[in-house]
């Protein structure tokens, strides 16, 4: 062992000695899932989410910060799962949970399905600017129907965050993401394509 690091291993045994700092601590956080709505009595179909994919920039498992194009993350706030998990699993819950359809699957689960959710997460944190700090979620969607492209289009929500932080920004990121659900949910209706799943009526 060194010179330099036999000090700097005994400077931290030191401090801990002396219990007079304290130790940073990494903090874990979860997306804020949506609520059960009503639902729907006339509700048909089966909707898969396949798992979205990850940019490059978001690749890892920090919160971060971006401020233009610089990103900053937070080495001490992380995602209590890989961020492309997390945010498949809250839009497969989400969707379920509008009970606009029968029922809503993942990637993996068996049996056939009537659409097909595919998608990438574009942005997914706290930005700041100008005018403050704010969550951005921005997710790339395309949904099929038996192989058919029904629609390809960016959902972007924006919430102006109160104060700058990592609890501000996960509670900002929940809500928007609940909205892009919403978003996808009057999409498919305008369509009329829950109510072309149901099954003919009997004469």
């Amino acid at each position: 062992m060194t010179h330099a690091r036999c000090t700097a291993v005994w400077s931290v045994l030191a401090l801990a000695a002396c219990g007079s700092v304290e130790v940073p601590r990494e903090r874990y956080f979860r997306l804020d899932l949506p609520a059960a709505r009503s639902p729907d009595p006339g509700r048909a179909g089966v909707l898969r989410v396949q798992d979205l994919q990850l940019g490059t920039a978001l690749d890892g498992d920090c919160l971060a910060v971006r401020r233009g194009v610089q990103l900053e993350p937070r080495p001490l706030d992380r995602w209590i799962a890989p961020l492309d998990r997390l945010v498949t699993d809250a839009l497969v819950l989400g969707l379920s949970r509008a009970r606009v359809c029968d029922l809503v699957k993942g990637a993996a689960d068996a049996g056939g399905e009537h659409w097909s959710l595919h998608g990438r997460i574009v942005e997914f944190g706290e930005a700041r600017g100008d005018h403050g700090a704010e969550a951005r979620v921005t997710l790339e969607l395309w949904l099929e129907e038996r192989g058919e492209l029904v629609f390809h289009d960016e959902f972007t929500a924006v919430e102006a965050l109160a104060r700058p932080g990592p609890e501000a920004a996960v509670v900002g990121l929940s809500t928007g993401l609940r909205r892009v659900v919403d978003e996808v949910v009057e999409r498919m209706q305008g369509r009329g394509l829950f109510a072309a799943a149901r099954p003919a009526a009997r004469p």
